[in-house]
């Protein structure tokens, strides 16, 4: 019974529909096919001793590859002593503008959160406790994530303040592996300075975007079984799979006009991260209509919704249930 999903997912099926529609967008982590060679690079840096000039690592790809979360996992392993990790993975995102990229203040500010409940300052008392937490809580690395196109959002004096703090992050007083993460822009970015070109050239690799391949359906069938529905989804065709992908494509950019249209696109291939969107929000409303599976014309439906085009018969009809149900 239920066999289609993992054991914690079916104790999710003994939740009122209403809140066991919600938990189909829970955070689920499914292992990354293009990750796991990337994850072993990560593992294999992170376990290297610390010496003088510790090496570094730039990871690239496109927007929604999932190169984010992927990083979040390590850190989320690493802390929790899972995983195999050698040593300890701090996370830190850089889109947060509120709390500025200033790569030195930012590291201290999460490090001190970490370590006593509030952020180190630059005093020499607070550097000084905090390099030495690093080690105490074997910290082997640090993640800057969403690093890319630094170079347009501050001066070049901070710029060079930032190539500054990562070549002070790997020298022997902090010892760490700092992994950089961002668009192909990071790329272009490093190469503006010969000393972090040098360090970080030979390791940088690339998460490949998502194709619509077998390695896509082996993913879409491995989600599935975290999305808490009674019945089996046939997500296995290929068929189903094109749909997905289709309705995940890139954007297209340029004028509503039909004729002599030319379309620019963004990217070749679609994101991981829209077709998962679109994956909860059809298991959200499979579990709420009472279907309690998704095909193409629930993907199709999924994505109308995401867009705002509301189905009014489909409506009243899901009124309708909550009302009786509620009424009983």
């Amino acid at each position: 019974m239920n066999e289609h999903l993992t054991r914690k997912t079916r104790e999710y099926l003994l939740l009122p529909p209403e809140e066991r529609a919600l938990m189909c967008y829970r955070d689920v982590w499914v292992p990354h096919p293009y990750g796991t060679a990337l994850t072993e690079c990560a593992k294999l840096l992170v376990s290297l001793p610390r010496v003088k000039a510790n090496p570094g690592m730039a990871v690239i790809g496109a927007p929604g590859v999932g190169k984010s979360r992927l990083a979040q996992r390590w850190s989320e392993e690493s802390f929790s002593d899972k995983g195999g990790w050698a040593g300890k993975v701090m996370y830190i995102d850089l889109s947060n503008r509120k709390k500025g990229v200033d790569l030195e203040k930012r590291f201290l500010q999460e490090l001190g959160m970490i370590v006593r409940g509030k952020a180190y300052t630059f005093s020499p008392r607070d550097y000084a406790e905090a390099q030495q937490a690093v080690r105490r809580l074997n910290i082997r690395a640090v993640i800057f994530d969403e690093a890319h196109g630094l170079d347009r959002r501050v001066t070049s004096q901070r710029l060079h303040n930032m190539f500054e703090a990562l070549k002070g992050f790997s020298n022997q007083d902090w010892g760490l592996n700092v992994i950089l993460c961002g668009t192909n822009e990071l790329q272009d970015m490093l190469e503006l300075d010969d000393q972090i070109q040098s360090r970080y050239g030979h390791r940088t690799t690339e998460l490949p975007e998502w194709k619509n391949d077998n390695l896509l359906a082996s993913f879409i069938a491995s989600f599935m079984c975290y999305m808490p529905l009674r019945l089996p989804s046939e997500v296995s065709s290929t068929i189903f799979r094109d749909k997905l992908y289709e309705l995940a494509s890139p954007a297209r950019v340029g004028a509503k006009t039909q004729k002599g249209k030319k379309y620019k696109v963004r990217s070749k291939c679609s994101s991981l991260r829209t077709m998962i969107d679109i994956l909860k929000e059809a298991c959200r409303y499979a579990v709420i209509s009472g279907e309690e599976y998704i095909d193409v014309v629930s993907l199709q439906t999924a994505a109308d919704r995401l867009h705002g085009k509301a189905d009014a018969q489909a409506l009243l009809i899901q009124n309708a249930r909550i009302t009786m149900a509620t009424s009983e």
